[in-house]
């Protein structure tokens, strides 16, 4: 299969491989956009729940909005990821904290349809998203591999 996998949803452990804030497409503000490492194997497919050996080729991205909203805090999501990093809840998290740590965390991976943007009509292919990040639980024995 070329490119990333459609994985089954599940609970993940992972690693955050590329973290970094971009412009948001609205141009109005920013994202953070944190890469997670599936680290999980072997792992199974989406379409037919078929085995596969996971070489580090598995990964997923969350898009966390900066940009509060009269729906939406950002710092809501923030505080996710210092609960599942186990920053300390007396210090602000910053960038540094993320790009800096090496540990893991627990990632729900969903499935993501295939979809078409109604204004640009521009395709975009099946996928998975990340919906929760959380610390790993106290007493997981899980040993990540050598990727």
């Amino acid at each position: 299969e070329i490119g990333i996998p459609v994985i089954a949803e599940a609970i993940y452990h992972a690693r955050m491989s590329k973290v970094e804030v971009k412009a948001n497409k609205t141009g109005d503000g920013n994202n953070l956009v944190i890469q997670y490492k599936v680290l999980d194997n072997p792992i199974f497919l989406y379409k037919d729940n078929k085995e596969i050996q996971n070489r580090g080729q598995v990964v997923a991205t969350r898009h966390y909005s900066l940009k509060p909203t009269d729906n939406y805090d950002p710092d809501q999501a923030l505080k996710e990821l210092a609960v599942a990093i186990k920053h300390p809840a007396d210090q602000d998290l910053n960038l540094d904290d993320l790009k800096n740590f090496t540990g893991m965390v627990m990632v729900k991976i969903d499935h993501k349809p295939e979809e078409e943007d109604p204004k640009t009509k521009k395709k975009y292919p099946e996928g998975n998203d990340i919906g929760r990040v959380t610390p790993v639980p106290e007493g997981d024995a899980f040993t990540p591999p050598p990727f």
